[in-house]
């Protein structure tokens, strides 16, 4: 990632078209899938960042279906309030780094969605 010495984790999403869960606006309508790409930095606060997002994503607080803000189609997979970096240079515009706010920013998104510490969530972010 640029301004970073280490190299870069990327995490891919998959998520195929499916039909819309009990928790979600219209239970049971199909939704369109989603490819995502995402990158931290392979560092200590990264790792850290790295086991938060994986407790976010199974627990179904990364992604939601919705209207897309690309395409304006409605019932599409998208991205709820947790920030990911989709590019790994180009700045806070390319939604890339350099950053220098993006790790507390997204930490506390995280903390308002009651995501645990990273001490407390082992690498697959499960709870230890």
């Amino acid at each position: 990632c640029s301004g970073f010495r280490e190299d870069s984790i990327i995490i891919t999403y998959n998520m195929p078209r499916g039909h819309q869960l009990s928790y979600h606006d219209n239970p049971g309508n199909r939704h369109g899938g989603k490819h995502a790409v995402a990158y931290l930095p392979n560092n200590k606060e990264g790792q850290k960042l790295l086991k938060r997002l994986k407790f976010s994503f199974k627990h179904g607080l990364s992604f939601t279906v919705g209207a897309s803000m690309t395409t304006g189609l409605e019932g599409q997979c998208t991205w709820t309030s947790v920030h990911h970096k989709t590019s790994p240079s180009g700045g806070v515009r390319s939604h890339g780094y350099p950053d220098p706010d993006y790790f507390r920013n997204c930490n506390s998104e995280l903390d308002g969605l009651s995501v645990p510490p990273a001490p407390l969530l082992d690498d697959n972010g499960n709870v230890k």
